[in-house]
């Protein structure tokens, strides 16, 4: 996946790793359980201050029901909200649109039921529910439709104008009035966001640069979102043999791994989006375009992030070093294949002479098992005679002066 670098800070979006501005611009995010605590202790305030003014508004029994009734709706609906917003589904479009709307028609039940007994005081509590809304969803939930979520709002609020217009004969000054403070104070959390925006990415662009400068020292530098490809750089894209299109439209870039290695890749992932400890560190099989199977380690760092679980990657090309550790490994196999099946007496001893691994024909030998030979040593089993020659014969090849050494020797047996 290759990064293509910003022609300047104005054009963050050329940059695939603008798309993670939290992880890059050296914020300090709020976590998730602190934002829906400051969510729910706001939603919390707004609800108490028109319950407040609704106690006061000398309403009758069976409109105090319905308010009661109403009001306990919301209260479940911010708990279910609050619990949504700590999870990977705030992110969605379609479950903001949706949250957004039960709230609209929970505050327009009800402040419309209230109306009648509200009179003037109805146009200031929609203008301020619904500035709450917008700022909860645009300060809390980083919505990034929030056009969509302003017009649910000014959908919600221009249907209790009218009704307090031509139901309430509320006047009309107030509901202009209001409705302009409504309006301004979106418009404020718009702007906002937009230069918050706008500056974190120009953060974005330069620590992606620094990024991307040390990456071209080979690595491959990778970012995956819910275990899809986001953004990486040249190395990581002439690894796989994939176009960065190609990569961004697999499910899953668990894909690119042997089939007999995928199943263990998904259950690691998901412990690791889980919260559980996993390795940060692995090695694994990754398979080209050309079908050439290559030989990786992935070192993971976790992004702190609100929303979709991101992972930063440094994937390194092991398949020589991965080539030679195997084939040592097979070397090592035959050589302890002949070694146990040989039929002469073998051992190895070291500089010490302590006796460190015997084959089965050297205990036949003897008459000790390997376990009592591996507390011994070859001194122990040599006859006192040949003792000499054999230190001897050790000195010479320890001291270079010879590669090996045959004579016959005298040992002790059981």
């Amino acid at each position: 996946m290759a990064a293509e670098r910003s022609a300047s800070a104005g054009k963050p979006a050329d940059n695939p790793f603008s798309l993670i501005p939290g992880a890059w611009a050296g914020q300090d995010p709020l976590r998730s359980w602190r934002l829906a605590a400051i969510n729910g202790i706001g939603a919390a305030a707004i609800i108490a201050a028109v319950a407040f003014r609704l106690s006061r508004a000398q309403m009758p029994s069976y409109a105090v029901q319905q308010e009661l009734i109403l009001i306990s709706a919301g209260v479940l609906f911010a708990i279910i909200a609050i619990g949504v917003r700590a999870s990977r589904l705030a992110t969605s479009l379609a479950i903001q649109v949706l949250l957004m709307i039960v709230s609209t028609v929970l505050t327009v039940l009800v402040l419309g039921v209230a109306g009648p007994w509200l009179g003037d005081d109805l146009p200031p509590l929609a203008a301020a529910a619904f500035a709450t809304i917008l700022l909860h969803f645009e300060l809390g939930l980083h919505a990034r439709h929030f056009a969509y979520l302003f017009a649910v709002a000014i959908a919600g609020v221009g249907a209790l104008w009218i009704y307090a217009a031509t139901q309430l004969m509320v006047s009309f000054s107030a509901i202009a009035i209001w409705s302009f403070v409504l309006l301004g104070l979106g418009l404020l959390a718009f702007l906002t966001r937009r230069s918050v925006d706008r500056e974190m990415r120009v953060q974005v662009d330069r620590q992606a640069s620094l990024l991307l400068s040390i990456s071209d020292l080979g690595e491959g530098l990778l970012i995956t979102e819910d275990g899809r490809y986001v953004g990486s750089n040249d190395a990581y894209v002439k690894l796989t043999g994939y176009t960065q299109a190609e990569l961004r439209a697999l499910p899953s870039l668990i894909d690119l791994a042997p089939p007999e290695e995928q199943e263990m890749l998904r259950a690691t992932y998901s412990k690791r989006a889980a919260g559980d400890v996993s390795p940060v560190r692995y090695e694994a099989g990754l398979v080209t375009k050309d079908g050439r199977r290559v030989q990786v380690e992935v070192a993971i760092h976790q992004i702190d992030s609100e929303g979709p679980h991101r992972l930063l990657a440094l994937v390194s090309d092991i398949t020589e070093r991965h080539r030679a550790e195997q084939a040592e490994r097979q070397s090592e196999m035959r050589f302890r294949t002949l070694f146990e099946q040989a039929q002469a007496g073998m051992t190895f001893a070291g500089l010490d002479g302590k006796i460190m691994s015997v084959n089965p024909a050297y205990c036949d030998l003897l008459g000790y098992t390997a376990d009592e030979l591996k507390t011994m040593s070859v001194y122990d089993v040599t006859f006192q005679d040949d003792v000499d020659a054999t230190k001897e014969a050790q000195r010479q090849m320890i001291a270079g002066e010879e590669a090996n050494f045959r004579f016959e020797k005298r040992f002790l047996r059981k």
